[in-house]
């Protein structure tokens, strides 16, 4: 029983690593007919369409809406609405793998919170090391991937992302205090929380109601992929993994991401590797290695 669920536990972990790691992916196919509010605001909404006919399909019930109606509200601001949109106006002016990089703050304010703020696990020297050399592996992967790089350019963009990346960290450490609701309809509540949170949003923009006059078709397909597998699929699974095996296990998929989301674009963008992208993997994993030990 025990190594199933060890099992359990990895495999989960694997398959959130590949569907936010496809996302850089399929954002770039979204991006030829779409722009990044846009693609933010779509991935969103289709999710919380598709999650909320499933949960009513399957006769799950949504009376703790109520209840959590406050907390809820919060997690749609920390987990999806306030980082998306902020992502998004940072990558006007700074690359997906500066991106990927400062993202990767995450772990360690998770860390941090979880120690600090929510008592649920303590810090200790393996999860602070597992921090440096993840971080580090990351930032081989950024600097081999874009030799221009000067980290004091565009440092309100860099600040709006590290931003997101506390969000992302506030939204792992409060979803662990709901423990008494199924992770679909919960998904589904928060996403469409997020979906009305945006369009308020865009009343101080009109970029998102502008399309292009020519939709590609592999736009169209790659963000209804987006939304489905990266957006809809992967929530239920970032909760359950919160849910079962704690926020500081759950940070951990930011490491591989970025890697996973680079050697994705050798694959299906041709982009080129490397001696310093093994390392940067190399070091990755054993940064999960000495944070779990």
């Amino acid at each position: 029983m025990y190594l199933n669920e060890v099992f359990l536990k990895w495999f989960y972990f694997s398959i959130l690593v590949v569907l936010f790691g496809s996302a850089f992916v399929l954002i770039e196919l979204s991006l030829n007919s779409f722009s990044p509010t846009q693609i933010a605001f779509f991935r969103v909404f289709f999710a919380s369409i598709f999650l909320l006919i499933y949960s009513i399909a399957q006769g799950y019930k949504l009376n703790f809406i109520y209840k959590y109606f406050n907390l809820l509200f919060i997690l749609g601001l920390s987990g999806t609405t306030i980082p998306f949109f902020l992502i998004s106006w940072a990558q006007q002016t700074i690359s997906s793998s500066e991106t990927g990089i400062l993202i990767g703050f995450m772990p360690l304010f998770t860390v941090l919170g979880s120690h600090y703020l929510f008592k649920y696990e303590k810090l200790t020297a393996n999860k602070i090391l597992g921090f440096i050399v993840g971080f580090l592996g990351l930032l081989i992967l950024l600097l081999n991937n874009n030799e221009n790089i000067n980290f004091f350019n565009n440092i309100y963009s860099k600040i709006a992302v590290i931003i997101s990346a506390f969000f992302y960290a506030l939204n792992a450490l409060l979803v662990k205090k709901i423990n008494d609701i199924e992770v679909i309809p919960l998904s589904a509540v928060v996403m469409t929380f997020s979906t009305v949170q945006l369009i308020f949003l865009s009343f101080f923009s009109d970029e998102i109601y502008l399309l292009e006059s020519e939709i590609y078709l592999d736009a169209l397909i790659s963000i209804i992929i987006l939304s489905i597998l990266s957006t809809a699929f992967a929530t239920v699974l970032y909760y359950k993994i919160i849910q079962n095996y704690g926020p500081n296990f759950l940070s951990l998929v930011n490491y591989p991401i970025p890697v996973f989301a680079f050697f994705a674009g050798i694959v299906f963008l041709k982009e080129q590797f490397n001696f310093y992208s093994i390392l940067s993997l190399f070091l990755v994993i054993i940064s999960i290695y000495i944070s779990r030990k």
